[in-house]
């Protein structure tokens, strides 16, 4: 009788650990938008007081690019999962000079001076859509016509802001990290589910260079497992509500070198976008042939190409392209 009970709770208990480890956790965000221009520069000023008391590089800082009043247009931008908000800033610098404010907010774990702390790891999905918040907050004030732009896992972010949050003219998301190249997405799903409940492991991006790897000198060399596992919890809850926009309109971006995201799964997503908003969804890739990177906004890529992508990013966001690129 007793080994029958314990064989019991034993399932029982089995039971309800591997329903918490795989299901489909639940992601929020509440609106706190600037009601004015002045109210937008004071959310920023307190973004700032909270970075300054972090051992930040200065190029980790969140950034704003205003012309010193409210104007039609107002574009955030959000970076990558282990890189900063310079990543943008040459991009920012043409959207800025076009006549728009720019918002740039950091990610909770981004721009440590230390490109080895054992932190960045911990970044979550959650924490994903607190960035897109602040910077959709501080938008609010800033511009009339708000544009939202996020690559790889923050355009996971972007996406389920475009899905979840009214007041967003144009979402723009570039390589969005659905899910992880060459597996299917149900055994990426089992995979995430578990790793974003383990301990966390650090990668290296290139396992000979280690931290020497070209590139960006304020972007990580590594990442966390718990990270990328969680931005795929966050990718799950987003596909389970795809359906109707609240964003008036989205633009997807992807390569077809791209052997980090599943371009696969994007293109499938897009689908069920355009039939749910018809006139309102696009999606364009870049051939393999042209060799774009994942990361297509970084200048400071060795294998950059903005060339391309930056004409192709700035026709989508409606921005004239300048005569000399960064």
């Amino acid at each position: 009788m007793k080994k029958t009970t314990l064989a019991a709770v034993a399932a029982v208990t089995l039971v309800a650990f591997a329903f918490w480890t795989f299901r489909i956790p639940s992601f929020s965000s509440i609106p706190d938008p600037a009601k004015s221009y002045a109210q937008a520069l004071e959310k920023f000023a307190a973004l700032q007081q909270n970075e300054s008391a972090l051992p930040l590089r200065p190029e980790g800082l969140s950034r704003l690019f205003t012309h010193g009043k409210k104007t039609d247009r107002v574009f955030v931008l959000l970076h990558g999962l282990t890189n900063a908000p310079e990543q943008f800033v040459p991009l920012a610098k043409i959207l800025f000079a076009s006549g728009a404010n720019v918002i740039i907010p950091r990610a909770r774990y981004a721009g440590f001076a230390d490109r080895l702390n054992e932190v960045q790891g911990l970044q979550s999905g959650q924490d994903l859509l607190v960035q897109a918040a602040v910077g959709l907050d501080i938008a609010a004030g800033l511009g009339d016509h708000v544009s939202l732009v996020g690559l790889s896992g923050s355009g996971v972010s972007a996406a389920w802001m475009a899905q979840n949050r009214a007041g967003i003219d144009t979402a723009l998301i570039i390589s969005p990290f659905f899910s992880y190249y060459g597996h299917s997405p149900a055994f990426i799903d089992a995979m995430a589910s578990i790793l974003s409940h383990a301990p966390n492991i650090y990668q290296w991006w290139d396992g000979d260079l280690k931290d020497k790897i070209p590139g960006p000198p304020y972007a990580y060399p590594r990442f966390g497992t718990r990270s990328l596992a969680d931005t795929i919890q966050l990718s799950r809850a987003l596909r389970q509500e795809i359906g109707p926009l609240k964003a008036a309109r989205l633009d997807i971006l992807i390569t077809g070198t791209d052997i980090g995201a599943n371009n696969d799964l994007t293109k499938a997503l897009a689908a069920e976008w355009k039939k749910d908003n018809p006139g309102r969804v696009s999606i364009m890739e870049f051939p393999a042939s042209d060799g774009v990177p994942h990361d297509m906004i970084d200048v400071h890529q060795p294998d950059a190409k903005i060339d391309l992508t930056y004409p192709a990013i700035l026709e989508r966001l409606g921005v004239p392209v300048p005569p000399v690129l960064p």
